[in-house]
């Protein structure tokens, strides 16, 4: 929510022309129930396009356990192998012939395509929008393109989901990908949101991102997903962090993210000990965050601004290939 809230104020701010059109696209969402409600009380047409936009980044985990759940979108994961992972880990990385698990980056890909695509209906691009704006957010975050493989997890963490700490914020035992997703803000209050975007923006400048090149509606989704993983090398996990096991090592995909779900919700923790977040890690942790949440809404923003121009310009051309047609036609008749 909170990229999204940083990335439709980028879009405001550099094309206002294009606020309009986002909101009446997002009616059209194929589930429009969450979008309906998050506009309601909204005083006027440009507040109910921000408040559906920002709904749209968080649709698809909301959606989870549903048919429009797409839990292989979330993630792009390269190897981190510790010194003391056995042969046949090591093996098991190498099978993999250095395609990371999981489909964020052909998720994005196609999702961008849709959203340029002139003879794509407006619900198909609601429908890319709000895949794309919460895949990128998903791929700026370490633990969502990194698994940890070591003789403790001969086939790897899950994503970070396997790994436990004592959380700072909750006093209790949660997953090393929970501290990375919410480690500052875990309101989903629009005031909370709007306030905390505010902050990392003006903390956080678009100057301050040399990486930020020319908008394109087809950027290097894998350059995003390397880029955050070499912070997982670095620092996620090359910081100092210590950590212990979920006990429970055969569970699906689907009862890690309902553990999840129920720490999130309920604050309910599979585990009673774990180690404490060292105080310098913590800090630093909360620091790259917030540069990487705000990164991923600019990103968002060129991204979006890109796809409606390349729109824009097909449907220019279109409109004259028509009038050409229609001239040529019309002669013909004379």
């Amino acid at each position: 929510m909170i990229t999204a809230a940083i990335a439709f104020a980028e879009i405001e701010r550099a094309r206002p022309d294009l606020v309009e059109p986002v909101g009446l696209m997002l009616i059209r969402h194929p589930d429009p129930a969450p979008f309906w409600v998050a506009a309601s009380g909204a005083t006027d047409g440009r507040e109910r396009a921000r408040r559906m936009f920002i709904e749209a980044a968080r649709w698809p985990d909301d959606s989870k356990g549903t048919d429009n759940d797409r839990l292989s979108w979330h993630s792009a994961r390269h190897p981190i192998v510790a010194e003391d992972a056995s042969a046949e880990t090591r093996e098991l990385v190498a099978s993999r012939g250095g395609d990371p698990a999981g489909d964020a980056i052909e998720a994005l890909t196609l999702q961008a395509a849709v959203m340029a695509n002139p003879e794509a209906g407006a619900d198909e691009r609601a429908l890319a929008l709000s895949w794309f704006l919460h895949v990128t957010g998903d791929i700026h975050q370490p633990l969502h393109v990194t698994d940890y493989f070591s003789a403790e997890y001969p086939t790897g963490n899950a994503a970070g989901a396997l790994s436990y700490v004592w959380d700072p914020l909750q006093d209790s035992a949660t997953s090393l990908h929970i501290l990375w997703d919410s480690n500052s803000i875990r309101s989903t209050a629009l005031k909370d949101v709007d306030r905390y975007a505010t902050e990392l923006v003006e903390t956080h400048p678009r100057s301050s991102f040399p990486q930020l090149g020319q908008p394109t509606s087809t950027p290097d989704f894998e350059a995003w997903v390397r880029e955050t993983h070499q912070i997982a090398i670095d620092f996620a996990y090359g910081g100092g962090i210590e950590f212990v096991s979920d006990p429970d090592k055969d569970q699906t995909s689907e009862q890690l993210v309902g553990k999840m779900v129920n720490y999130i919700l309920f604050g309910v923790s599979p585990l009673e000990e774990a180690p404490d977040v060292p105080a310098e890690y913590w800090e630093q942790l909360q620091e790259v965050a917030q540069s990487q949440v705000t990164l991923a809404g600019y990103r968002m923003a060129d991204v979006i601004i890109a796809a409606a121009d390349t729109l824009i310009a097909e449907r220019a051309l279109s409109g004259r290939v028509l009038e050409a047609a229609d001239a040529v036609q019309q002669r013909a008749q004379q």
